[in-house]
């Protein structure tokens, strides 16, 4: 993956980049900036136009995408990213854009792939569903959660796996903001993070970070990180139900076109995502996303892998998310994943996991007992 691969989902960026919601957030500084002699800011239908000179269609077009109001089913690059970025902040002169945007992002605003997460059991769910979900629909950024071991802190650790500079600071303030304001909901203030450390130089603008974190901010650190006791691992969310956050989850991934992207495993992997509980044949998947079997076979060989790999990839994922989330059925879950029978399901998984489904629960049973990480 490189600037120029179109790996991100144009419907999330769309989702992410209402600039009205961000200015208006920021009212101290647009009254400093203009006047609304008979409106209330909040009222004013053109803000954008007004504040930025540039209008929805052209800023989309001045970075490379065809506007289209309604139209998702497309993927950009990181490049096409990094100029909407830049059109933004120099427009709004507001180097810090990203702690704005992040401070309007609750669980609400990430649409499904929020309520996906918030309904995860525990912190340590919903933190792994965070993960995977951005390995999905922002695969520039990649996120970790470390074990905190002897008496140490966890981390939720987010790195760029390439470098989206000279916007690196944009992009790690908005999901920083945003993930410790989904935190601080979910622990309903009960609980704070020992602090949130950031792997680049004190910016200009450093006393604005003191707006959106409660807790010490610490720069040139090793890594970014949100930091906390490793109990908080086991912490119970308040809207934990295993049956909506496999929902949520499951219309998330139906929403997000498959055909424009070209990282053909990954497209591959979210057609069978999107089926789940009735995977496609290679034949029927291969037609989905316009090739023949032998060319899909061939094209996943030169990626390393194979159909039935990226099937097993999948069935793996949502096996053990079942069991994570309380299910207890071997028969239920070997049904759904296309199982001739539990006992096919049992042998699948002791080849993903090294265990057996019940080796397995006991195996989480006892982590729930003994705190290991964030």
């Amino acid at each position: 993956m490189d600037l120029d691969t179109q790996c991100i989902p144009l419907g999330h960026i769309q989702t992410y980049f209402d600039l009205r919601k961000s200015i208006e957030y920021e009212l101290d500084w647009l009254e400093r900036r203009v006047r609304f002699p008979d409106e209330s800011v909040q009222a004013h239908q053109g803000i954008i136009e007004l504040i930025t000179g540039i209008d929805q269609a052209t800023f989309y077009r001045q970075a490379g995408i065809p506007h289209a109001p309604g139209v998702v089913d497309a993927f950009i690059t990181p490049r096409q990213v990094l100029a909407l970025v830049d059109q933004a902040v120099n427009a709004l002169k507001m180097p810090y854009l990203g702690l704005a945007m992040g401070g309007l992002m609750t669980a609400t605003h990430h649409g499904m792939a929020g309520l996906a997460a918030v309904t995860q059991p525990t912190l340590r769910g919903c933190l792994d569903a965070i993960r995977r979900f951005c390995g999905e629909l922002f695969p520039v950024l990649d996120m970790e959660g470390v074990p905190g071991e002897k008496g140490e802190d966890a981390r939720f650790i987010m790195r760029e796996v390439i470098s989206m500079a000279p916007y690196t600071h944009y992009f790690m303030e908005l999901n920083m903001v945003s993930f410790y304001n989904i935190f601080k909901h979910l622990v309903n203030g009960d609980h704070e993070l020992t602090s949130v450390d950031f792997n680049y130089p004190e910016p200009p603008w450093s006393n604005i970070y003191r707006r959106y974190f409660q807790c010490p901010v610490r720069f040139n650190q090793p890594v970014t990180c949100l930091r906390g006791p490793a109990e908080l691992e086991h912490y119970e969310l308040p809207m934990a139900n295993r049956l909506m956050a496999m929902n949520a989850e499951r219309t998330l991934f139906e929403n997000i076109p498959t055909r424009a992207i070209r990282l053909l495993p990954l497209r591959l992997r979210r057609l069978l995502t999107r089926c789940y509980g009735a995977f496609p044949s290679v034949e029927d998947a291969a037609s989905e996303l316009g090739m023949s079997s032998r060319t899909l076979r061939r094209r996943l060989a030169e990626e390393g892998t194979s159909y039935m790999h990226e099937l097993d990839t999948v069935r793996e994922q949502f096996a053990r998310e079942y069991f994570d989330r309380g299910g207890q059925s071997v028969t239920e879950i070997a049904m759904t994943l296309g199982f001739s029978d539990s006992s096919a399901f049992a042998k699948a998984f002791r080849r993903w996991t090294g265990l057996s489904p019940s080796g397995y629960q006991e195996s989480r049973r006892t982590s729930d007992v003994t705190p290991s990480s964030i």
